[in-house]
């Protein structure tokens, strides 16, 4: 069975939006297409209330199709669980003051039992800076820290031979 996965905002921001002038934002872009296209499974992939909310914060002319794009996937509702889960990884130290919206995504997804939060904020959430404390706040509220990942880290590497056998005609030891 697949794993379950919450979508944060960023990853439905770099599935629609048109490709970036940026050349790394425009490969990030790619590999988020990539995966919707050939992993993602509808059935098994959530989206909350705070995703709509930040989609609707956006550039209104491409509302329709963000809100189009989520709408398949199960929608998580807000409720008191995740404004207290969000607070308590603030102010436990888990994340900064600022990342009140990663601090609900990882809510949402922790609450829900989700296997894996995918994002492409690499600051707040996808940081194994973060992660021991996460886990421990996670823990202490009997809750399991789901894998916080980019697409990325869920793309299988179906080209084995791209690293060369012998590293050390390259440099690499």
């Amino acid at each position: 069975m697949p794993p379950t996965v919450y979508l944060d905002t960023l990853v439905i921001l770099y599935l629609t939006d048109p490709p970036s002038p940026n050349p790394i934002t425009r490969a990030c872009q790619q590999l988020t297409q990539l995966w919707w296209h050939t992993r993602c499974v509808p059935s098994m992939t959530y989206v909350s209330d705070q995703v709509a909310d930040e989609l609707e914060q956006g550039d209104p002319l491409r509302l329709a199709m963000r809100l189009k794009t989520i709408a398949p996937l199960i929608r998580l509702p807000d409720n008191h669980q995740i404004k207290s889960l969000a607070e308590l990884l603030i102010s436990g130290g888990g994340l900064k003051a600022v990342a009140g919206g990663p601090s609900q995504h990882i809510a949402y997804a922790a609450l829900n039992r989700n296997d894996i939060l995918l994002t492409w904020n690499c600051r707040d959430i996808a940081n194994a800076t973060k992660l021991p404390l996460l886990r421990l706040l996670m823990v202490a509220n009997d809750l399991i820290l789901p894998e916080l990942v980019t697409p990325f880290e869920l793309m299988e590497n179906k080209h084995e031979n791209l690293w060369p056998r012998d590293p050390g005609r390259f440099g690499v030891s």
